[in-house]
């Protein structure tokens, strides 16, 4: 897509979030609520257009971008459609990640993030499933430090205090181990201060060319 395009198109996936929200925050009466589904209805009209393409149709599975440093990226068309990190995906909150380097020289991936109440579980804090998927992303993520990746064959979570909403979130993620098809990766996720849960994760490398062959034979049957 053209600048002007990519630029409309987060714009718009702004702008629907802000609607979940809205319809989250307020007791919308019958007719408000008819109106506005109305015109929803006239919106959806324009939204039209080629089929936009899967990340995986566009680019190797296990191919990871590198910054200007020749160091590994987070950065994949798969940040505009994740459903955790997407910009374009109005279910992500979203997440934002980028590579970064301790004082000792080792890499690991930093997040941020801040989740409205459209993903409250207990009062005022996060529902533990979001923030299991928060998680999932970041130490997915990590793969990007030892290709060729692998896909999550574990994951545990550890809920130390309520991660709060409507606050900014800080989450860590870095590799523990490597043997052969087994990575091994933790994360932290910190309010402030404040330590809100861990996490551990196991990752097997696949074929990624036999899952998709795989899975376009599911579909056939």
């Amino acid at each position: 897509m053209a600048d002007a395009a990519d630029e409309a198109n987060l714009e718009l996936a702004n702008a629907l979030r802000e609607m979940a929200r809205a319809l989250l925050d307020h007791e919308v009466d019958a007719p408000g609520a008819r109106r506005a589904l109305a015109e929803l209805g006239r919106a959806r009209t324009h939204l039209a257009g080629p089929v936009r393409p899967r990340w995986y149709e566009r680019e190797e599975p296990h191919a990871f971008a590198t910054d200007a440093a020749g160091q590994p990226s987070t950065a994949s068309i798969f940040d505009t459609l994740s459903p955790v990190r997407g910009a374009l995906n109005v279910v992500a909150p979203p997440l934002t990640m980028q590579m970064a380097r301790r004082e000792d020289g080792s890499l690991f991936v930093q997040g941020h993030a801040r989740l409205s109440r459209v993903y409250e579980g207990p009062p005022r804090g996060v529902h533990g499933g979001w923030v299991a998927a928060l998680f999932d992303e970041m130490l997915g993520a990590t793969m990007a430090l030892t290709p060729p990746p692998g896909v999550t064959a574990k994951l545990s979570v550890d809920y130390r205090h309520l991660t709060p909403i409507e606050e900014d979130l800080r989450l860590e993620a870095w590799i523990t181990d490597e043997r052969e098809r087994r990575i091994q990766a933790e994360a932290t996720c910190h309010a402030g201060e404040t330590l809100t849960a861990t996490a551990s994760a196991l990752f097997v490398r696949v074929d990624f060319k036999q899952v998709e062959a795989r899975m376009r034979a599911r579909r056939a049957d």
